[in-house]
């Protein structure tokens, strides 16, 4: 988190990812169990940009393999991060994050309707010293269960409460466009290539 994604536009931001070491030498205290889960949960001294961060959740969506970000398409695609090792792991959050669009209880429930696979994570950020929250919702897309997913976005809106209360419908209209206007399109396409 604390390192540039490498996307091809100037004066990317890092984040801050806290270990014990340097909290210690930083502030001269320990770390506590509090500290692990502050930062499990993406509080405390835990910061993140939200480029690093939809990187982080496209290396979950396609089970541990992040790509640099570009603005413009490149020949070859260069691996910023590969967690591949973690892919039991990475299963279950991937399984959480369709919990989260599927179940009737689920944060990110309105995303249900898109006819495509769909795993989500909304949350809040706080800025400006804790005085302000950001809303964000995190969400990839795939055609089917078989498929890889082909979109990832994050939506974020300043000064507000909840992710899914702000975000999800930002989201759905996102997802919704997507799959009208590339999935649906592609496929009617495509069914008529076979005719």
């Amino acid at each position: 988190m604390d390192e540039t994604t490498g996307i091809d536009l100037p004066g990317e931001a890092i984040g801050f990812l806290p270990t014990p070491d340097e909290k210690e030498e930083r502030t001269g205290e320990i770390w506590r169990i509090g500290d692990t889960y502050n930062v499990s949960i993406g509080q405390g001294d835990f910061a993140v940009t939200p480029m690093r961060l939809i990187t982080a959740i496209s290396a979950i969506a396609n089970s541990g393999v992040a790509y640099i970000p570009h603005i413009k398409e490149i020949p070859e695609r260069q691996v910023l991060l590969d967690i591949s090792d973690m892919a039991s792991a990475l299963a279950e959050v991937r399984h959480g994050m369709m919990d989260a669009v599927e179940k009737d209880y689920g944060t990110a429930n309105l995303l249900k309707t898109i006819p495509m696979v769909i795993g989500a994570k909304t949350g809040s950020a706080q800025v400006a010293d804790n005085t302000k929250t950001n809303a964000i919702v995190t969400a990839y897309a795939s055609r089917d269960m078989n498929s890889l997913p082909e979109i990832a976005i994050l939506v974020i809106v300043e000064d507000a409460r909840e992710g899914s209360l702000n975000t999800v419908p930002i989201a759905k209209d996102v997802l919704q466009w997507y799959y009208d206007e590339r999935v649906n399109i592609q496929s009617d396409e495509e069914g008529k290539e076979e005719e």
